[in-house]
């Protein structure tokens, strides 16, 4: 019989607080954060803004964890709304168990948290990862998301390749750009060097089908009625082209679709995308 609960290795928890990493990303980045301890592993999550705001879910991408939201979530925050964001099993402050990091694994640690929460429903919000995550999650459990579903350059249609995602080449052209994928390839290097289980986690989401394999679910999305999309794609994207962001248009042709001109893969980090994001995400949202 199989181990329970299932096996896991440590997350950022454990690590020195003075590593330069726990430094940029300390364990309270947010105020009112704590762990859920679910069979998976513990999961670190933060929960701002007014009780009585509309509640949303922000799902980080596949090697940044949630400090990416750090100016996104202060602007929903200020528009008053209920933010949950939440680190992916292996990522950050939760910790990786021995299984695969399919789609089924990720669906179900959202799924469980807001149980735990004792939120009914709420509506979602996927960077790249995340958006394969989040459109699984609202093709499996509909009625836990509110109404709006929300793809931010999201992977789940792409080829298998040789890159992995949210690992942009450097851009010189654009100090913005540089200075966003110099933060995300920071992050990256360090979880690999510092966190055991982080690189056996981002192998397993290449393989086993988070960013080539989710096609079922925006194929059942497109057949809802009920649910608004938007898909938010920068045009620059060298890590999820903007060709995704089409590609998941056509299955959810219903769905809202913007094109941020010249934004590179990490809009929640880059000056000027990110406000460009916000405008249309608190529009969407309203």
């Amino acid at each position: 019989m199989a181990p329970f609960p299932t096996p896991v290795i440590h997350s950022m928890e454990t690590l020195n607080k003075d590593l330069p990493l726990r430094q940029l990303y300390p364990e309270n980045i947010y105020p009112n954060g704590d762990y859920y301890p679910s069979p998976y592993g513990r999961v670190r999550y933060w929960i701002v803004g007014p009780e009585d705001g509309k509640k949303v879910v922000l799902i980080h991408a596949m090697s940044i964890p949630s400090i990416v939201w750090k100016d996104i979530q202060a602007e929903l925050v200020s528009n008053g709304f209920r933010v949950l964001m939440y680190d992916v099993y292996g990522r950050g402050y939760t910790e990786a168990p021995r299984l695969a990091c399919d789609p089924n694994l990720c669906i179900m640690q959202l799924a469980l948290l807001l149980q735990y929460l004792r939120w009914d429903a709420a509506d979602v919000v996927g960077f790249s990862m995340g958006g394969a995550i989040a459109a699984s999650f609202a093709a499996m459990f509909p009625h836990l998301v509110n109404k709006n579903i929300v793809f931010l350059p999201a992977a789940g249609l792409m080829e298998a390749r040789a890159q992995t995602p949210d690992k942009e080449p450097l851009n010189t052209s654009r100090e913005v750009q540089l200075d966003s994928a110099q933060i995300a390839i920071y992050l990256r290097e360090q979880q690999s060097q510092h966190l055991p289980g982080f690189n056996d986690v981002l192998q397993s989401t290449l393989n086993d089908g988070l960013i080539t394999g989710v096609q079922w679910a925006y194929q059942k999305l497109g057949s809802m009625t009920e649910k608004h999309f938007l898909i938010v794609h920068g045009t620059a994207d060298n890590v999820v082209p903007y060709s995704e962001a089409v590609k998941i248009h056509k299955l959810i042709p219903q769905a809202q679709l913007v094109p941020l001109e010249d934004a590179s893969h990490f809009v929640p980090l880059e000056e000027g995308s990110w406000q460009k994001f916000v405008d249309s995400l608190v529009n969407f949202l309203m």
